[in-house]
């Protein structure tokens, strides 16, 4: 008998009917064995399989475990853990992605048709299969799975039903443990209350306090056995009893005022008032009652014995009360807990005070905390006898405190002692001896001062000229270096002067530091990532026989410091400790923080109080003697023997420190090391990407530059460089002729000037105004010596292109040619956007649609990264838009994603990098270089790989982004 096939909607009512019998049944079992074996049952005969089975998914795909199966008896068992392999790692993505995996025959599936996984396939019998996952928050949490003996292709309306089958069975499974769970809670809770119910019994038997619920007609619907031990009255009595009748006649209007507020619903708390004892007399009740809906809750406790030791000590008090008042001096009763029991009233003369306010509270709460140990001593030792004379602090109410001469002896429990006011003796001693300590300190303090300042302005205004005589040298042998043709031995002199050249470069760099006139570039930077990144090196300049250790602190703060030159700093104290121990001992390098306060900052005045990352450095060498303590931040000091040091090292990262708004202390002890402590402050931004470091050929080009300079032989050097890059060069020795020029209406791309010029004119001024006239006017100054005319604390204003001299013909054209590249790609950009801009309403543009991509765009200029974005996204691709490389690297692996767009000149690691490390990971990602350099000097050596050069245009953009195969559009 041959079946007829069901037509697509005789297959679709045979569905549903066969799920809402699927789910009659269900909604009947709660245990999950059940459930799955029965969904599995109905579902393998429903689609004629030989197996259905669920597998839980522990930790990976690549071992799951079988736990639920069913079988129609002719195919193999499989119970237990499975361990897939590479197969499941192949298709863990698919499946964690929700995608159901359907397979008609494992041995032509490129998918399954591997070696080990066909044997797998065949020792279990299958040939077919159908997998569907199963997410829960997110992550993997089971795959159902469908097998079959016989290869067979599986129809839509099967793995759709496969589908429906998983989820109704999994939501049954769900259901089933919440139900499970909501029912071992619900036991558990009725055997807590049933618990609190005879802990309660119990508390309200054997409380010694009178307990008791209240109702609106003021009778006792309730009362504990406490009330008759403490009033002799029953429970019976009191329930029959209008409470007020037992009040005290003279406590009843009281009562009355706090019974009627209790029925607004206003609490009392510690309300005090006296009851009828059965047998006569009365006792004071402490109470507290809070009211609930038509119920009042109370509480008294029996407080008559207080009330009668409170009468006697008021007697015995008032005796001594007339004494009390009528002295000058401050006279207390201090309890053996060191509290307050009595006060006289010269605490508000003497302290500002009112005894009251002293009263019950800790003696220690008034004691300057400095002066509190000796303040427990000498209570130690007043409570075996007298104490002649204790002098201590006291904190006064308006600030400040006050010196008090205390007499005192023990009675009783209490300690009586008598204080007397020698503030004002104290202030004349301590001003005399403050005065003449501050005399001597500031004395000093004016003179180290005034020699590191006359110190910085002379070595700052050397390092200016001395950076210009380097860039005229320096200029000159690059120019005289291009000459040569084939003389070794000019081409050996010329190298062994440049490095010359460096060395001084170097010098004039740690003059400037000290100045605190070096260009810095601060960046928000996590101390302890560049200490880790800096340890191989410190360790290598060190040597092997100096132990270095690393105390890094987890949660250390961020802080806004120029890392290369902290890095600096960092590497010349640890070759000063390698030195100073003579090659043997133990460097440590320490990071924390730290809240420096006012004391603190009191004592030092290159310090404001607040929030530090601090670095501490100690070595275990010889330690430094304290007569040179003084000296040893200033320039080309040094304990060093000579040749041995410029004695410029300690100066220089004093210097910069002080410019970063910082601080460096040093602790030393000759024979036992030296402690430098550096203080940077803490910083609440995000931590800030590293600079572009630029690489690359060294090209030059047709544009034209206006140089100004003001040194005639460095303006003719730096003429002759460019000049010699191809380059159209203007040149001005000042602002004003500069600013001539510019209005000229010349053609100017790029003006590099020197920011010390002489003139009305100063460089910012020319920056400023040459860019009102050329908008497009890229701009990058060069110095030795900044001053403060582009900077701001030290540091360089935002936006602002520096290039400090000396600098090399390599670093010039590199700079200058990033500038020219980045700054016509912007432009360019923004026209193509404002073209397209007034087309979005409108259907998008010929060509985009059907060449939509997922492109991951990587630029590290944030307004090319911008407006190129925007431009794709108007063009209908779908982007994300990254400035680093490291960013992109998790990514690489987004779902979809089909295009890397990428800039060569990155900072860290470079665009060739990330490229090459996408062929070996994501070898199916295509690749597409965005660089102003030509291909053939963009340092990229695939043949086959795609450049889009900038600036680009909208057509050139598009056919970049075409899929390999695609005509052009």
């Amino acid at each position: 008998m041959t079946s007829t096939p069901l037509s697509r909607s005789q297959a679709g009512a045979s569905g549903v009917a066969f799920l809402l019998q699927l789910e009659r049944r269900l909604r009947l079992l709660n245990d999950t064995g059940e459930i799955l074996s029965l969904s599995a049952q109905l579902l393998g005969q429903r689609l004629g399989a030989q197996q259905v089975a669920c597998f839980d998914i522990d930790q990976t795909l690549q071992c799951p475990t079988l736990q639920h199966a069913w079988s129609d008896g002719l195919a193999p068992g499989a119970s237990g853990e499975y361990f897939l392999g590479d197969y499941a790692a192949r298709l863990a993505d698919t499946l964690a992605a929700g995608q159901v995996l359907a397979v008609s025959d494992v041995a032509s599936d490129p998918r399954t048709a591997t070696p080990a996984a066909l044997a797998t396939f065949a020792r279990l019998g299958i040939r077919a299969f159908l997998n569907i996952p199963i997410a829960k928050e997110g992550r993997l949490a089971a795959l159902f799975v469908v097998h079959s003996r016989a290869a067979r292709l599986w129809h839509a309306d099967e793995i759709e039903l496969a589908v429906q089958v998983s989820e109704r069975v999994w939501s049954t499974i769900l259901r089933a443990q919440a139900e499970s769970r909501l029912r071992t809670l619900s036991a558990s809770m009725e055997m807590q209350v049933a618990e609190r119910t005879r802990e309660f019994g119990r508390t309200w038997n054997v409380s010694p306090d009178l307990l008791g619920v209240l109702n609106l007609d003021g009778y006792f619907e309730h009362s504990n056995p406490a009330w008759q031990a403490t009033l002799g009255w029953s429970v019976e009595e009191i329930r029959t009893t209008r409470f007020l009748e037992l009040v005290h006649p003279d406590d009843l209007t009281r009562t009355h005022a706090a019974w009627e507020a209790a029925n607004q619903g206003q609490p009392a708390l510690r309300f005090e008032n006296r009851y009828r004892h059965k047998l006569g007399g009365w006792h004071w009740l402490s109470w507290v009652a809070v009211p609930e809906g038509e119920k009042v809750y109370c509480s008294a406790r029996d407080i008559t014995v207080e009330k009668k030791l409170e009468a006697d000590l008021a007697a015995r008090n008032s005796e001594r009360e007339r004494l009390w008042r009528s002295a000058q001096d401050l006279m207390v009763a201090i309890d053996a807990e060191g509290c307050f029991a009595a006060v006289n009233p010269a605490s508000a003369a003497i302290l500002g005070w009112l005894p009251e306010e002293m009263l019950g509270r800790s003696l220690f709460d008034f004691v300057l905390p400095e002066d509190a140990a000796a303040t427990r001593l000498a209570l130690a030792q007043v409570t075996q006898e007298a104490m002649p004379s204790f002098e201590n602090r006291y904190r006064h109410r308006e600030g400040g405190h006050r010196w008090l001469s205390w007499s005192a002896a023990p009675e009783g429990d209490l300690i009586f002692a008598t204080g007397r006011d020698v503030t004002l003796e104290k202030q004349a001693e301590s001003t005399l001896r403050s005065m003449q300590e501050s005399l001597r300190h500031s004395e000093m303090a004016l003179l180290q001062s005034q020699k590191l300042e006359a110190l910085g302005k002379l070595t700052g205004g050397v390092a200016h000229d001395f950076n210009n005589v380097l860039q005229i040298i320096s200029g000159n042998l690059q120019l005289l270096q291009m000459t040569l043709e084939d003389d070794p031995l000019a081409a050996k002199r010329i190298a062994s002067a440049s490095a010359a050249v460096e060395r001084g470069a170097k010098l004039s760099a740690q003059l400037l530091a000290f100045a605190r006139r070096q260009p810095l570039k601060p960046l928000v930077t996590d101390l302890a990532q560049l200490l880790r990144s800096t340890e191989e090196l410190l360790r290598r300049a060190t040597g092997e026989t100096i132990e270095t250790r690393l105390l890094l602190a987890d949660d250390c703060w961020r802080a806004l410091v120029d890392p290369h030159q902290l890095e600096n700093v960092i590497l010349n104290l640890a070759i000063n400790a390698r030195d100073a121990m003579d090659g043997q001992g133990q460097l440590t390098i320490e990071l924390s923080n730290s809240v420096l306060g006012s004391d603190y900052a009191a004592r030092h005045a290159d310090v404001a109080p607040g929030d530090y990352v601090q670095l501490t450095v100690s070595d275990t060498g010889s330690g430094i003697p304290a007569d040179l303590l003084d000296k040893i931040f200033e320039p080309f000091f040094t304990t060093k023997k000579e040749g041995e040091g410029t004695g410029l090292g300690l100066s220089m990262a004093y210097g910069f420190l002080r410019q970063s708004g910082g601080h460096l202390t040093v602790d030393s002890l000759p024979g036992h090391g030296s402690t430098f402590r550096i203080y940077l402050p803490r910083s609440l931004e995000a931590e800030t990407e590293l600079p572009l470091q630029l690489s690359g050929p060294v090209l030059g080009g047709k544009e034209t530059i206006l140089v100004v300079e003001d040194d005639v032989q460095v303006q003719t050097t730096v003429v002759d460089m460019l000049r010699g890059l191809g380059y159209v060069v203007l040149r001005a020795s000042d602002g004003e002729s500069a600013l001539a020029i510019v209005g000229s209406g010349v053609p100017i791309d790029l003006l590099f000037t020197d920011v010390v010029m002489p003139g009305k004119v100063a460089s910012t001024e020319l920056a400023r105004q040459a860019r009102l006239l050329l908008p497009q006017l890229a701009v990058l100054f060069t110095s030795g010596y900044t001053q403060d005319a582009i900077m701001q604390g030290g540091r360089l204003e935002p936006g602002v292109e520096l290039l400090s001299k000396p600098y090399r013909r390599e670093d010039l054209a590199r700079r200058i040619r990033h500038l020219l590249a980045n700054g016509r790609h912007v432009t360019a950009l923004h026209q193509y956007r404002a073209q397209l801009a007034p087309q979005q309403p409108a259907p998008p543009l010929p060509g985009a649609q059907p060449g939509r991509r997922h492109i991951l765009l990587v630029e590290d200029n944030a307004d090319a990264r911008a407006m190129t974005s925007e431009l794709l996204s108007m063009l209908g691709h779908t982007v994300l838009a990254v400035g680093t490389a490291e960013e992109a690297l998790p990514l690489l692996g987004t779902p979809g994603l089909e295009l890397l767009l990428t800039d060569i000149s990155l900072p860290h690691m470079s665009g060739v990098e990330l490229a090459e490390l996408v062929a070996r990971e994501q070898p199916q990602l295509e690749v597409v270089f965005s660089t102003g350099h030509a291909p053939a000097n963009s340092g990229v050596l695939n043949p086959a790989a795609r450049f889009l050069v900038k600036p680009f245009t909208l057509d050139q953009l598009q056919q970049a982004l075409l899929a390999p195969g695609t005509p052009p559009v």
